[in-house]
């Protein structure tokens, strides 16, 4: 499961994080990593240098008030720089092994829809407390403080869009609250129904259908002309299609939902063009009167061809109703079994 910790300047986030560590969680630091790609990534650099000119890098070192200049020209040139920096971020993030990030402007960047997310944790604390701890750190002034606080998403709303919230008012025991949320996150895993009725399994072409269930594996048939039944165990890395979500401009959108539609364009019928030696420019072209808003940085030709490929699957064995044939079923979870 990833996990996002987020908050406002000053509320301790850093702090939450050290205890996280202290516990053997590695925590992924976006500012910190962001800093790094933006050094080392010749991706980053080039695109930087077309956006802003030749001049934000001197050598191999950003020049960081040209960068600044620009960033504080308009909203629109932020948004630009975000969009050359956080995809990358978001990749390393995913490449990293972690499952815990740090990130400050989670959603004031919008950087949350760059990578999927289990949780999202916000660190709140009193304003006058925030007030005081950033100008003990850095040295400025009231004033100053509050101008870059007022810049950020107000907490409350911060607090409103996230799964969890740490007081962290230099009071609250932040280790008794960690214990509490951490449990909650293992309870949530342990209870998805990941076993559903349809399956993919890691390193298997095709799909599979849920036949039974044991104490420690489940019994797939493969969807295919041949109808083979098998064992899949946990280590098989078995995903259902229920839990698949593809990312768009905004909120992720369920497969099921897409699915959903290539059925009512294509009239419940295969799919009406040669998708698999289509261009990416046809195949895109195609995908994007399914789904208007798809990101199209982070959804790849292969994830579309893929997802045509088990619709096809799909329409082959006569599954249409696929809001009825991927819902959960009960007791699935070969990790609840275990607990049994």
């Amino acid at each position: 499961m990833k996990i996002a910790i987020t908050g406002g300047i000053g509320s301790g986030k850093s702090y939450v994080c050290k205890r996280l560590e202290a516990r053997g969680i590695q925590v992924y630091d976006c500012d910190r990593e962001a800093k790094r790609l933006m050094r080392e990534s010749v991706e980053i650099r080039q695109g930087l240098q077309s956006l802003v000119g030749e001049e934000v890098y001197l050598g191999t070192e950003l020049n960081k008030p040209i960068l600044a200049k620009f960033l504080l020209q308009s909203e629109e040139n932020k948004q630009s720089v975000n969009a050359v920096v956080h995809p990358a971020v978001a990749r390393d993030f995913e490449q990293s092994g972690k499952d815990w990030l740090e990130s400050a402007i989670l959603f004031d960047s919008g950087f949350y829809r760059r990578t999927h997310f289990d949780w999202i944790i916000c660190v709140t604390a009193p304003l006058e407390t925030r007030i005081q701890r950033v100008m003990d750190r850095d040295g400025i002034s009231r004033e100053l403080t509050l101008e870059w606080i007022n810049k950020q998403m107000l907490q409350e709303e911060v607090v409103r869009r996230s799964d969890a919230q740490i007081i962290n008012d230099g009071r609250a025991d932040i280790d008794k609250q960690l214990d509490q949320i951490i449990q909650l996150i293992k309870n949530n895993k342990q209870s998805r129904k990941m076993e559903q009725t349809i399956l993919s399994i890691a390193g298997k072409p095709g799909l599979y259908k849920l036949v039974s269930r044991g104490k420690m594996n489940l019994i797939v048939e493969a969807l295919d002309e041949t109808h083979k039944r098998m064992p899949a165990f946990a280590t098989d890395r078995i995903t259902s299609l229920a839990d698949i979500a593809m990312f768009t401009d905004s909120e992720d959108v369920p497969l099921m939902t897409i699915l959903a539609s290539i059925r009512d364009k294509e009239e419940k019928k295969e799919i009406s063009f040669a998708f698999k030696k289509a261009s990416s420019k046809e195949l895109r072209a195609y995908f994007a009167e399914i789904l208007p808003d798809f990101d199209r940085d982070r959804v790849h030709d292969s994830d579309i061809r893929k997802l045509l490929t088990w619709y096809n699957i799909l329409v082959k064995n006569g599954i249409t109703d696929f809001e009825e044939e991927m819902k959960p079923t009960e007791g699935t979870n070969i990790d609840d079994r275990k607990s049994e």
